[in-house]
């Protein structure tokens, strides 16, 4: 298999309260994220060219996520497994999230791709 070729890895989504207090100009860390995770993780497996930084999604259907409590302004990341380092992506739910109201972050759609993501200790699927 060489670089340029898709894996699928395991990866984990998480619901946030909120993004951490900004970073000194980098991106936040998994430690600062962690501050404002609600919930249980959901593992899920997810389309990835590692070699190169290319990011194609979650397999379908997607994944889908649900808080145990209100959220105002909820965020979501996407970690691998080991939950270090900076999330593979993160972003703005877009609006209120009440009890069990899920999230979903659709699947990857062909030759769709988010470039410049970090992979470092990928964990991919045989």
């Amino acid at each position: 298999m060489g670089t340029d070729d898709p894996e699928i890895i395991e990866c984990q989504i998480r619901l946030h309260s909120g993004p951490p207090p900004p970073a000194a100009g980098e991106r936040s860390t998994w430690a600062e994220w962690s501050q404002t995770c609600v919930g249980d993780p959901v593992n899920f497996q997810a389309i990835a060219i590692t070699g190169r930084g290319a990011w194609n999604g979650p397999l379908s259907p997607g994944v889908e996520i649900s808080p145990p409590v209100l959220l105002n302004d909820p965020w979501w990341t996407v970690f691998l497994p080991d939950s270090q380092g900076v999330p593979v992506l993160s972003g703005q739910v877009g609006r209120p999230l009440a009890i069990g109201d899920p999230f979903s972050l659709p699947p990857g759609q062909s030759d769709v791709w988010t470039q410049g993501v970090s992979f470092d200790g990928a964990i991919v699927v045989e």
